[in-house]
């Protein structure tokens, strides 16, 4: 029987098929989108985690650095400081839990702590438990029990909502947890901040022979502890030197002039000395002019001169230093001027004004009262106000920069404040801590923050 459909015509299926296969391409459809808005989320909300864990790193970073301009002195004002920068760097404000921490970190020595910047650089407390890599170590420090501390500790995760998650069932991510570490000074290695710094040493003869020992080796603790490549170092006198060939420190039995450049060496007899300076390329060498200088110098007979190596220090600073460098002089005596070019007898008055035209140019001062406890009352030999009567350590403070007219007691609490004035009595164990006291006004003028990978 011959069929009845045309010749040449397709054979149509059946309308219920064609409907299947129409809901099967939807079937897939919706595996295929599920897949993409799995991809997206992944591509893109991967990508808002990472940006957010940058954004963290960033933001604790300035925090850090921010906070360890501070130290070692405010570690309270340290912490908020640290935490408002983070903040201001973070989109949207810091996330909750940002934990704050302090370390102390000294110099590694074979991998075991370089106990010699302790407490000069930083001091845990007795009992720290130093964790080392090849080049520094770390204790946990805390300054509410007393610690010294260089370096401060951010920590924290950020939770970031995602934008295409929530399509899969996925509403937030995690960052990784930040540490931020930022550290204050040498921080285990030399100083790495380039500064112009003059120390002006105490020889008069109220210093002995012990304390003239201390007063050698705490000069030569900073010459050691500072980078010739970065640092320049000159030395002054108190009182004057006159050179001889085997000493340019050797005393001289007259008080000199204030005649400048023409009496200079007088008063400063190793000139700025270091990487490029006029005067020589290093001084880490013990056979450096500047380490024989410290070595070799002995007691003056003359008086005490506080005005004078104040403004041949800030000569040399000035006309010999470096533009652009941070500039200090560190000042040691053990008693109050009574001595000078000119006239007297206000000769606290003359060296506190030589210290103010000093800081007026931008030179940092700091100055250390040895063995100028208040229990030898020694004061100011002025007949006329302001100084008739006030103490020496009095006048040190004032002296100094971020100064006040009155000290916080010796030893009390004065080495703890936020001013450039030290003390130390002259007792057993001097010697160690007035290096100490070296140091720390040698690594406070440096004073670069920068961050750091503990160990």
């Amino acid at each position: 029987m011959e069929s009845t459909t045309p010749r040449g015509s397709n054979v149509s299926q059946p309308p219920k098929a064609r409907k299947r296969e129409h809901g099967q391409i939807i079937i897939l459809f919706v595996l295929v989108l599920v897949v993409i808005m799995g991809a997206a989320a992944l591509v893109i909300d991967v990508g808002v985690l990472r940006n957010a864990n940058q954004n963290l790193w960033n933001a604790l970073d300035a925090g850090a650095l921010a906070g360890a301009s501070q130290l070692p002195a405010d570690a309270s004002n340290a912490s908020a400081i640290a935490l408002q920068y983070a903040a201001d760097n973070y989109p949207g404000g810091l996330p909750p839990g940002v934990t704050v921490g302090y370390r102390c970190v000294i110099g590694s020595s074979g991998g075991a702590p370089r106990l010699s910047d302790v407490p000069a650089v930083c001091d845990p407390g007795a009992g720290a438990v130093w964790t080392c890599s090849a080049t520094i170590c770390t204790a946990v420090c805390i300054p509410a029990k007393g610690d010294t501390c260089n370096t401060i500790v951010l920590e924290s995760a950020a939770t970031v909502p995602y934008n295409f998650g929530p399509a899969v069932g996925v509403e937030t991510g995690t960052t990784q947890t930040v540490l931020s570490a930022a550290c204050k000074g040498p921080c285990g290695a030399k100083p790495s901040e380039p500064v112009d710094l003059v120390m002006v040493v105490d020889r008069t003869s109220s210093m002995n022979g012990v304390d003239t020992t201390n007063a050698r080796n705490a000069a030569d603790s900073v010459r050691k502890a500072y980078n010739p490549a970065e640092q320049w170092i000159g030395l002054a006198m108190l009182g004057p030197s006159k050179a001889s060939p085997s000493c340019i420190t050797k005393p001289d039995t007259t008080i000199g002039t204030a005649a400048y450049p023409a009496d200079l060496d007088r008063w400063v007899p190793v000139g700025l000395t270091g990487a490029g300076s006029p005067n020589e390329q290093s001084y880490s060498s013990s056979t450096s002019a500047l380490a024989q200088a410290i070595s070799c110098y002995t007691n003056s007979s003359t008086g005490t001169d506080l005005s004078d190596p104040i403004t041949a220090a800030a000569y040399e600073l000035i006309q010999h230093g470096r533009a652009g460098v941070p500039k200090g002089i560190l000042l040691m005596s053990d008693g109050q001027p009574n001595n000078s070019t000119t006239s007297g007898p206000n000769y606290c008055a003359q060296s506190d004004a030589a210290a103010t035209a000093a800081k007026s140019s931008g030179i940092e001062i700091f100055t250390i009262g040895f063995g100028l406890d208040g229990s030898n009352n020694i004061n100011c030999p002025d007949t006329a106000a302001p100084w008739s009567g006030r103490k020496a350590t009095s006048l040190l403070a004032s002296m100094a920069t971020q100064s006040s007219l009155d000290d916080n007691g010796c030893p009390g609490t004065e080495n703890d404040d936020l001013d450039h004035f030290f003390c130390l009595p002259k007792s057993a164990g001097a010697s160690t801590k007035l290096s100490e006291l070296f140091k720390q006004a040698a690594n406070a003028l440096v004073g670069g923050t920068k961050l750091i990978q503990l160990p």
